[in-house]
């Protein structure tokens, strides 16, 4: 045999001649035999004992139930992959087999080479089934799932680009350029999740400096571009809070590059003030905003017209179900608090 490992077989076959010829073939081929049993009652017997890689299984055997029942308890009970043996290719018991979902049939009588591929085809699948039930494979899974994302998004955000180029006025202008930082804000965390050695949770600091660099030198400003302040003492977040968080960073940020230096004297420094922190009883506060221009004192969220600033509302009382208050005491800051949000399946 290829492998290092010897696999054991178990042969459950009550045709006494039969059993002695299939155990002589399978330790030619290399295989050990663990047992070779006549009836169901043994069969499982010896499939909780000695736990063999594969079960060769006649359907037609000694006991309280024939191969195809036998096959269906120790299946469930041990996860043991099993090849049926029969003479005969009735189609009804071929049907009532398939029901036990077995890892191939053999049909008598068979040549070496029939059983060993067969064997080997058994125990790969097994090893497959099992590695797709696990960690390493769920991982993977979805490494590749953020990897297509990120790729959809890539796409949008370069035909967006490619489309504005045509586009001579001003305000459609912003709003193709509005509409790529919101899909762009998005791409960014899949791509960080995609990077990240922990799928389950993304680097916050790292993303929001990132997002908020490019998003301020993507607008041209008459003055010195403002600086950017960072606050963030959580290290990282899961996805249903890094997809609103960064959305609402998106929106509060390119309001204060649109709108809060246009007034700033020369060489008086603009700032955008990002802070991201988390109290007792899983409490967060997301702080957003900039020393700029200010906002009117009668400005109402809740009636604001523009997309950004609804969409700030939303985010945060329908998605975050958070509350939000605004600071203009010394330009506009944005003050946003909400709880650790339960997902599917928590207490």
């Amino acid at each position: 045999m290829d492998n290092i490992k010897v696999q054991m077989v178990q042969v459950v076959e009550d045709e006494g001649i039969i059993a002695i010829n299939l155990k002589r073939k399978l330790e030619k081929l290399g295989y050990t035999v663990s047992a070779v049993v006549p009836s169901s009652e043994q069969a499982i017997t010896k499939a909780e004992a000695d736990k063999p890689d594969v079960i060769l299984m006649d359907i037609a055997i000694q006991g309280a139930m024939d191969g195809i029942d036998t096959a269906a308890e120790i299946s469930k009970r041990f996860d043991i992959p099993i090849i049926f043996m029969t003479a005969y290719a009735d189609e009804a018991l071929l049907e009532r087999a398939k029901l036990t979902e077995p890892y191939g049939y053999i049909v008598k009588p068979s040549t070496d080479k029939e059983i060993h591929i067969m064997i080997k085809m058994a125990i790969y699948k097994h090893k497959m089934n099992e590695w797709r039930k696990s960690a390493e494979y769920k991982e993977t899974l979805l490494r590749e799932i953020h990897h297509r994302v990120k790729n959809n998004f890539q796409v949008i955000t370069s035909l967006l680009s490619l489309q504005s180029e045509n586009i001579t006025d001003t305000n459609m202008l912003n709003i193709f350029r509005d509409s790529y930082n919101r899909i762009k804000a998005m791409a960014s965390i899949h791509t960080k999740l995609y990077q990240s050695a922990d799928l389950s949770a993304l680097d916050f600091d790292d993303y929001v400096r990132e997002l908020t660099t490019e998003l301020i030198n993507s607008y041209e400003l008459s003055s010195a571009a403002p600086t950017l302040k960072l606050d963030i003492d959580v290290r990282t977040v899961t996805l249903d809070i890094a997809i609103p968080c960064g959305l609402i960073i998106n929106e509060i940020v390119s309001n204060s590059m649109k709108y809060a230096f246009r007034s700033k004297p020369d060489g008086e420094a603009g700032e955008i003030i990002i802070g991201f922190h988390k109290g007792e009883d899983d409490n967060y506060v997301l702080i957003v905003g900039d020393n700029g221009a200010g906002i009117p004192d009668d400005f109402d969220l809740t009636k604001a017209k523009s997309l950004g600033m609804r969409l700030v509302h939303d985010l945060v009382t329908r998605k975050l179900k958070g509350t939000i208050n605004i600071d203009t005491t010394s330009g506009t800051v944005y003050k946003i608090g909400f709880k650790k949000l339960k997902t599917e399946g928590t207490a």
